[in-house]
């Protein structure tokens, strides 16, 4: 009996951990998440666990049958797992929402709360049962809450190591689901075995459990791929889906309507083929590579098939170096050719290194005329450490004298609003510390940066345009003219009076997050804003102040009280959780910072 319990009781948490890890996975594609998606979903799942051992404390020590009890919970687990993840994908169907369009903080905070409610409370009132069942047999029943708590922790690690190197690499969401269900169901039929005098109504439930088990191994050969089918279809409803899976770092998506191809990330479009967004395509390519005298060594870091390297190979460069994070993405590419995309990938001039953006300009020797990064805005602690002041001193480095770094920001040639003037007054402020920045705004501003004051001026930029022989789409004499009018730069720079106030971005203090969290939920939750403009507004030495005051006063309040080590003993068990919290989300967010890849090793 012991045996079957300790593995029902490590169940616990491996099935915990994998639910934990597929959800939050789930929900960061559906609702194009960053870290904070993260910490809205373990918080959530904690505070149902713990409304789930709550609830399960009373009936656990008065239970008949805890046995019993504990086995309905496994497979009401069993049953709940893929429904969670079907309603995942498929929310924004239901508040009738297109698959690429973000949500606000207070939809994630919702939908997050809601949907694994069930699971997180089945999961909770394990715990108490498990305590029961095992002061009922154990010789030590006063250590039976301890001996639970280490079992279910042996559980998590094993899950850990299995789900990371095990099964997210070879299933889907679903075939890993219906594989914890069938652990479940075959430990609710064991451990029910041992029950003492079982009745009929047990030894029915027994075979139920059992042919769950057995409907779900038969599920494995055809009917679990079908089911992962049809909820893509839901989730991504209206678009023709011709591709998707998981790599290493991230989901990959790949849609087709007509013949144009797009590339999805995390359920973001990030490539379109054969014809591209043309305007801000060429607008970073060109003022950037126009800008030099003659650029050979070039550098591009991310977004680079669909466009950019078509756009940079008009030039009579000696080599352009492409770094992309994902050789999935490259891959999926060319599985879904077009013209575009193989004239740019079959160039010899063209170098492909899979690796990190930072890791490359930290260990790479080569010195390059034009560094270009083509990525979204910081809207993630992963893309954020591509706005930093240590990644800017990066490309400082490995820039030549006269070099060019580029990127663009969201922008307005009408109206910036707080949000966008604070995101980009934040990443220039900070990028004067290391370069010489030139703006050039537009819907897309443009911001390029060198070790020397630029002076970008039309009839320059014409002539080389003319002297080199480019072809473009939109790029020529009015629109240069339009783009430099003197008149847009002075309406930018009044629109970010002031901005040498804000906050500097760095790895460490990643306030180019917030500043794009904040534009974002501004679009789709604004409602909410005044809240999440109160955040910028919390400094951490008063926040911690207060937390010690807090702490001083419930600990004086115990002298004063009846039954102070009731108490006491509660807040002593509450003050490390929330540390432990705590210091997981500070973990998880500094490994993004600095390395980027938590969405695999998470």
């Amino acid at each position: 009996m012991n045996r079957r319990l300790y593995l029902a009781l490590m169940l616990m948490g491996f099935t915990s951990l994998a639910a934990q890890t597929l959800l939050i996975r789930e929900f960061f594609i559906t609702f194009n998440g960053n870290e904070l998606t993260i910490g809205i979903v373990l918080a959530n799942w904690i505070l149902l666990a713990a409304l789930g051992s709550s609830i399960g404390n009373r009936f656990a020590r008065k239970a008949v049958r805890p046995i019993f009890s504990y086995s309905l919970l496994q497979v009401g687990i069993t049953l709940y797992l893929p429904i969670s993840i079907f309603l995942i994908r498929t929310i924004k169907n239901i508040i009738h929402l297109p698959p690429a369009e973000g949500v606000g903080i207070f939809a994630i905070v919702s939908a997050s709360f809601l949907i694994p409610s069930v699971l997180g409370i089945l999961t909770g009132l394990q715990f108490p049962f498990g305590c029961r069942i095992l002061r009922d047999v154990s010789a030590r029943p006063l250590e039976s809450a301890g001996i639970v708590y280490i079992l279910e922790s042996i559980g998590f690690i094993i899950a850990g190591a299995a789900i990371t190197y095990l099964l997210i690499p070879r299933l889907d969401s679903f075939s890993i689901v219906l594989f914890a269900g069938l652990l479940n169901t075959l430990s609710a039929s064991f451990l029910l075995k041992n029950e003492r005098s079982p009745g009929a109504f047990t030894k029915f439930f027994q075979a139920v459990a059992a042919f769950l088990a057995v409907l779900i191994i038969i599920s494995f050969f055809g009917p679990a791929s079908r089911v992962q089918h049809y909820s893509l279809k839901e989730q991504w409803r209206g678009r023709n889906l011709l591709d998707y899976g998981n790599s290493v770092y991230g989901n990959l998506a790949v849609t087709k309507n007509a013949d144009q191809y797009t590339f999805y990330s995390n359920g973001l479009p990030i490539i379109v083929t054969p014809l591209p967004d043309i305007a801000p395509t060429e607008d970073l390519v060109h003022f950037t590579m126009l800008s030099h005298p003659g650029p050979k060594e070039v550098l591009l870091i991310g977004g680079g098939a669909g466009g950019m390297i078509h756009e940079i190979l008009k030039y009579p460069v000696e080599r352009l170096t492409y770094i992309e994070l994902d050789p999935t993405l490259i891959k999926l590419v060319k599985e879904y050719p077009t013209d575009l995309t193989n004239e740019e990938l079959d160039d010899k001039r063209l170098e492909t290194i899979y690796m990190d953006g930072r890791r490359f300009l930290k260990t790479t020797k080569r010195h390059y005329d034009i560094v270009i990064v083509n990525l979204p805005i910081p809207s993630t602690l992963q893309l954020n450490r591509f706005y930093t002041k240590e990644f800017f001193e990066n490309v400082r480095s490995s820039l030549k004298d006269n070099g060019i770094f580029a990127f663009r920001l969201l922008g307005s040639l009408s109206y910036l609003s707080p949000e966008l003037r604070d995101l980009n007054g934040s990443i220039l402020n900070t990028l004067k510390d290391v370069f010489f920045p030139v703006v050039i705004p537009g819907y897309s501003n443009i911001y390029l940066a060198s070790k020397r004051e630029l002076n970008i001026v039309p009839e320059l930029l014409l002539k080389r345009l003319e002297e080199k022989g480019i072809h473009t789409k939109i790029f020529n004499k009015l629109y240069l003219e339009d783009r430099l009018n003197p008149e847009w730069l002075k309406w930018f720079n009044r629109s970010l009076s002031g901005y040498t106030t804000l906050r500097k971005n760095s790895d460490l203090r990643p306030i180019g997050t917030y500043y794009a969290v904040s534009y974002w939920n501004s679009l789709f939750s604004p409602r909410f804003q005044t809240l999440v403009r109160t955040w910028a507004k919390i400094k951490f030495l008063p926040l911690l102040l207060a937390l010690a005051i807090c702490g001083a006063l419930l600990s004086a309040i115990t002298l004063f009280i009846p039954q102070p080590k009731k108490y006491s003993t509660g807040l002593a068990i509450l003050s490390p959780g929330f540390t432990g919290m705590s210091l997981n989300l500070i973990l998880i967010y500094a490994y993004q910072s600095f390395y980027g890849f938590v969405f695999y090793h998470i």
